[in-house]
């Protein structure tokens, strides 16, 4: 929240959607719980396997994308090869592409010149620029960029040359097509082993890039991991943690810094986080992990204004949880890319094993998907007894208001949602109003409001039967909602 606020300017949200998952959008609010809203699994789940005999032992953390141009959904995801990771004898991370239709059916396409461990056609598309593994892939898609052989980007975890030697981190690597990938540039963005989903997230506010990796670690627990319940030699990993590096250009980027770990309410490790922008603010899906006890994690999710100071969801209840007992996703759930957005709908795709990470790298598994409306993470909910939400004061730039409700019917009790249109009463002056009124504008009190009885994710809102606002635009305003047996995510001033 600007400072600028408490020195009595109202604040500018323009036309993004407010969600309402924290409170820096909220005034006052009374007799309303946060509901968390998970998605519901796809029932056919996992949605794709390992297949092939060249996709090594598992098959994870999708990146996904709509590809305007492609005409199609576009998916890179993670192989993994046990036998190469302990072993030897080749990369023991490379990337593996599907493609679809729909979102939900994915086929492999053979591709030719892409031969991977002796089949002359595959659908692996990269295994690293010097072949040595390419891990924790985020692709998107650079429109700006004008040389056409950079025109699709890639965050990776991999290996390059330095001083005759191997050297881990993470880079970016290009491509023309999504197909065909080499390292840009001279250096590792970091040039350290983040093991985890190392991505990036561009802040529209700040206008700066975050990339979002584990910390570089400046100490150990001093506790072996042969103390119980551990088991081999060493200490104990203690890097789970979510750091941040930021850069305005793309080249230049600031040391990693540490801006979420476990605290005393929490499990003991952060596995990895997917960040992403959704209306006005930075969400994070994070891995809350056991790394004590077998490696089991579930899915949580956490807010922020500025990609650095984060809040999480006060009842720590999973977001998305593991299976059930024998499922193939019982053991760890990760998302690693944003919702892909479908028409009102999200599609959330995820890995799944089942079993916890320790237990021989989470035995079989494979890519799952999850669906929810649009915007919907967190409700402000109402019970039996009327809530109240009173938004802070901001310039009302547009012509119509438009809500984001849910429901659940039921057929004996009061069901019903309003909103007044209001403005603060001038210093001095309270005593010419009754006691806890604030004065509505004209034609917009909440006795004007036509009742609300939906559940929808683009509600538009009018007072009898007037939906235009053309009257209050360049005006500071408040909303209060009466909220009854409904819960409201989020709401927007639009331009129609």
């Amino acid at each position: 929240m600007s400072a600028s606020y408490y020195e009595g300017e109202p604040l500018r949200i323009g036309n993004e959607t407010q969600l309402l998952m924290d409170d820096s959008m909220v005034e006052d609010r009374w007799r309303l719980t946060r509901v968390l809203h998970p998605p519901d699994k796809y029932l056919r789940n996992p949605i794709l396997l390992r297949d092939k005999p060249w996709e090594g032992d598992l098959a994870c953390r999708p990146w996904v994308i709509w590809d305007e141009a492609y005409g199609r959904y576009r998916m890179w995801y993670q192989c993994f090869s046990t036998s190469s990771a302990f072993k030897g004898g080749g990369p023991p991370y490379f990337v593996g592409y599907a493609e679809s239709d729909d979102g939900i059916n994915w086929e492999k396409p053979m591709l030719d010149g892409f031969p991977f461990a002796g089949y002359p056609r595959t659908n692996i598309v990269y295994a690293g620029t010097y072949g040595d593994s390419a891990t924790g892939v985020q692709v998107f898609v650079d429109a700006d960029d004008p040389d056409p052989e950079r025109r699709y980007k890639m965050i990776v975890r991999e290996a390059r040359p330095r001083g005759g030697l191997i050297n881990r981190g993470v880079s970016l690597a290009c491509s023309p097509d999504g197909f065909r990938w080499k390292l840009s540039g001279e250096e590792h963005i970091l040039d350290y082993h983040s093991d985890c989903h190392n991505h990036v997230a561009f802040d529209p506010v700040n206008r700066r890039w975050l990339l979002y990796c584990r910390p570089i670690y400046m100490y150990a627990t001093g506790r072996s991991s042969w103390d119980p319940p551990g088991g081999g030699p060493g200490t104990r990993h203690m890097k789970r943690r979510v750091a941040v590096m930021t850069s305005r250009d793309f080249v230049t980027w600031s040391y990693p810094r540490t801006v979420m770990y476990p605290d005393e309410r929490d499990t003991p490790d952060y596995d990895s986080c997917m960040v992403f922008w959704c209306g006005d603010q930075f969400l994070m899906f994070y891995c809350a992990m056991d790394g004590d006890r077998g490696g089991t994690n579930e899915m949580r999710i956490a807010s922020s204004r500025d990609g650095l100071t984060w809040e999480r969801f006060h009842a720590r209840e999973p977001y998305l949880a593991r299976g059930r007992e024998g499922d193939w996703d019982a053991g760890q759930v990760a998302s690693t890319c944003p919702p892909v957005r479908q028409g009102q709908n999200l599609l959330i795709y995820y890995t799944g094993t089942q079993k916890g990470q320790s237990d021989s790298a989470g035995g079989m598994g494979g890519i799952g998907v999850a669906l929810t409306k649009a915007d919907r993470f967190v409700a402000q909910w109402a019970g039996d007894e009327p809530g109240y939400l009173l938004t802070r004061e901001f310039l009302l730039e547009g012509n119509r208001l438009r809500l984001n409700t849910t429901l659940k019917w039921v057929t004996y009790k009061p069901i019903q949602l309003k909103v007044g249109i209001f403005r603060h009463p001038p210093l001095g002056k309270h005593h010419e109003y009754k006691y806890s009124e604030a004065p509505a504008y004209e034609g917009f009190s909440l006795e004007d409001c036509d009742l609300i009885r939906a559940d929808r994710t683009d509600l538009p809102v009018t007072w009898r039967g007037n939906p235009d606002l053309s009257a209050l635009s360049g005006k500071p305003v408040y909303l209060r909602f009466e909220i009854q047996n409904m819960g409201l995510f989020a709401f927007r001033i639009t331009k129609e």
